[in-house]
Formats: structure tokens, C-alpha cells, sequence
């Protein structure tokens, strides 16, 4: 919580120079109090929609290019790692970072990419709502992906193959 009141507070501390460059405005246009109204709506308004358009162009450069890049990246440090195949069909990303961080007859290079792979997890969650929630569905796609030899769907038990 004490994460969000502060990028809440710096977030409103960074409109303080728009408050002020529009105050220097009116002062120097010799406004009244509506000529500061507007200036500090069109500022601020400004500010909103370079604010939506730097965070569409993000989006698109992550659906075009980023995600490829961290599946690939994620990807490769299992490879490289030759991280062990995952022990159930359900069992997630967390549990089997967890299990390998953990288990002491595993090398210590495949718990070190078990950590840094929860690291830049962890990481990009810090860095914000959407980034970190692209991150973790890059890295669980990658895991998915690095799990390919198992099935990706598994019917109930109750339906038999033959």
C-alpha cells in the first residue's frame, strides 16, 4: 500500500511545475482568475494526452515487439539452464520457481535462473500495474512453451483414451 501512496504523491507532485507555469502565464498576460482556470485546464489536459498517447504507443510496441522478446529471453535462460520439466500439467510458473529455488539436489545454476526469473517477476511489478502483468504472462507463456512435451490441455479422468 505504501508503494501506491507514493507513486500517488509523486504523481501529484509532478503537477506542480503545470500549476505554476500556468500561474506564470496569468501573471504575465495580466489574466483573472478564469484566464487561469483555462491555462491550468490546458496544461494539465496537455499533460493527460501525451499521458494516453505515450501509453498507447507502449502497448503497441509490447503486442508488437516486447512480448516476442521477453518469451524469447525467458526461454533462453531456461534452455540455457536446462531447467527439469515440471512434475504436474497444473502446476504454475510461482510453485515451480519455488520448487527449484528450494530443492537442494539441483545445481546451483538451475536455482539461480529459478531466482532470477522470479527477480524480473517481482521486478516489473514494482514498475507498474501493466508492465508487471505483461512480464508474468510473458514468463508464463515461456514456461508454457519450455513445458511443450506436456499437454497444454489434460481431459478429466473420467474420459478415457483409447
Amino acid at each position: 500500500m505504501s508503494e501506491t501512496q507514493s507513486k500517488l504523491w509523486f504523481s501529484g507532485v509532478a503537477y506542480i511545475p503545470y500549476a505554476v507555469l500556468a500561474y506564470g502565464y496569468n501573471w504575465l498576460a495580466n489574466g483573472n482568475d478564469h484566464d487561469l482556470t483555462v491555462a491550468v485546464v490546458v496544461l494539465l489536459g496537455g499533460r493527460l494526452v501525451y499521458a494516453l498517447i505515450d501509453n498507447m504507443t507502449a502497448a503497441v510496441a509490447w503486442r508488437v515487439h516486447g512480448r516476442k522478446r521477453a518469451v524469447d529471453a525467458f526461454l533462453k535462460l531456461m534452455r540455457e539452464n536446462r531447467m527439469p520439466r515440471r512434475e504436474s500439467p497444473t502446476e504454475s510458473l510461482g510453485s515451480y520457481l519455488n520448487y527449484l529455488d528450494s530443492d537442494d539436489a539441483n545445481n546451483s545454476a538451475i536455482r539461480s535462473a529459478a531466482r532470477q526469473i522470479a527477480t524480473i517477476i517481482e521486478q516489473s511489478h514494482h514498475e507498474g500495474l501493466m508492465g508487471g502483468s505483461r512480464v508474468e504472462k510473458a514468463a508464463r507463456d515461456a514456461y508454457e512453451r519450455y513445458q511443450d512435451e506436456l499437454p497444454a490441455f489434460r481431459l478429466p479422468d473420467w474420459i478415457r483414451s483409447e
